[in-house]
């Protein structure tokens, strides 16, 4: 009988190949003991549950968004390896999250004391949320009620917008990393604002928002972001670093769009109203002017001394329809200067020529409103609104365009 006889290293590279083949990629949860974070930056631990236990690593650059400890509930996401020179096989972790609901609050409060020492949720970092954008991205879910609830509203309230709307991973072992993509990818898109969120759910199904990926990538972004995750009961990591924070996807909608379609459109019949009354009321007084003209006994009298033979009535008609005629075109020149005007006089048109608005706690200053020294404002202009504090104010009489030092 012919035995096939095996060496440890083929046996072992049999083996390698059967579990690497039939396990590609586990899900494992259990406890971790023997939790070592090497000064290589690696990080070996053993996972255990009362029945086995098998080893994991974590290799340097793998970013985990958890402080791990021994006697932790984890679940870890990799591939089986094998190790052949010791013979054994281990987890090759490509991440790590809290398994236990009490290990999720404990992370979740240590994460939230970390960012709240580093200015994660100071409100002087906090971006002004644009008035008027024209671009808004959307980092979702594609599937589900929140990109429903955020896209018709953002309809309903400005169908000018434009709307952009990443496809987003918002729960899983990889969704925090992709929620982060996913803001780079709007920010070079040139949104405006980005609104990150989900439904609701459990703590388990919205920590992606809990995790510290998520945080640094609203932390750096370059345009604000409106986090909207859960319900409003629903509490998340992403909601203090966020620029504004909404109680549901519906909101942020409505916090991108403050004025709807319909204010905007009242506020043009408003203005129209008021130009149209403008143009109106030049007119009645030209007219006013005319009527008075020729109501004067001074023309009577010159009518009663005119010679029939010089001065017909025929030739009197063309002179007052000459008069008339020239009236009118001057009326007409007026009004036409007054219609190439009205643009200027829109509210917003010197921020087309480089001003900007002052809006204070809210208010939008006028020429009889006097800056303070530690003010703090909001500049609007055209594309775009800064906050600012005022280090010193100038004298009234100030004059810049009149100043010879």
């Amino acid at each position: 009988m012919n035995e096939h006889v095996l060496t440890v290293t083929s046996l072992t590279q049999a083996i390698r190949e059967k579990l690497e083949t039939e396990f590609p990629i586990v899900h494992v949860v259990g406890e971790i003991s023997n939790y070592k974070h090497h000064q290589s930056g690696h990080r070996y631990f053993t996972l255990k549950d009362e029945g086995a236990q098998i080893r994991c690593v974590i290799w340097r650059g793998r970013q985990v968004d958890i402080a791990l400890r021994d006697g932790m509930q984890i679940k870890v996401r990799g591939r089986l390896s094998v190790y052949p020179l010791q013979g054994n096989y281990q987890i090759d972790c490509f991440s790590a999250i809290p398994a236990g609901v009490g290990d999720l609050y404990l992370a979740f409060e240590e994460l939230k004391r970390e960012l709240a020492a580093a200015g994660y949720f100071d409100a002087s970092r906090k971006r002004p949320i644009p008035r008027f954008p024209d671009i808004i991205g959307v980092a979702t879910s594609p599937t589900g009620a929140a990109i429903r609830d955020i896209v018709s509203t953002l309809q309903r309230r400005n169908p000018a917008v434009t709307i952009i709307v990443r496809p987003t991973l918002v729960q899983g072992t990889d969704a925090a990393a992709d929620i982060a993509r996913a803001i780079a990818d709007l920010e070079a898109a040139g949104c405006d604002v980005i609104i990150v969120g989900r439904g609701g759910g459990s703590i388990e199904d919205l920590w992606a928002f809990n995790t510290r990926t998520v945080a640094d990538a609203i932390f750096h972004a370059q345009v604000p972001i409106i986090s909207a995750v859960g319900h409003e009961t629903d509490v998340t990591i992403a909601d203090f670093v966020a620029d504004l924070r909404a109680a549901t996807p519906t909101a942020a909608a409505e916090l991108c769009t403050p004025l709807r379609r319909e204010d905007i459109l009242e506020y043009l019949d408003q203005w129209t109203d008021e130009a149209t009354k403008a143009l109106n009321g030049c007119l009645e007084d030209a007219e006013h002017i005319i009527e008075t003209f020729l109501s004067r006994s001074t023309l009577h009298a010159l009518l009663a001394r005119c010679d029939a033979t010089e001065f017909s009535a025929h030739t009197l008609a063309l002179h007052a329809e000459r008069a008339l005629l020239g009236t009118w075109q001057q009326l007409a020149h007026q009004a036409e200067q007054l219609l190439s005007a009205l643009p200027l006089l829109h509210p917003l048109a010197p921020l087309e020529r480089g001003f900007a608005l002052i809006e204070r706690n809210g208010k939008l200053l006028s020429s009889a409103d006097l800056l303070r020294a530690d003010d703090r404002i909001r500049l609007h202009r055209r594309t775009e609104t800064a906050s600012a504090v005022v280090t010193d104010v100038v004298s009234p009489s100030y004059d810049p365009f009149h100043h010879h030092g």
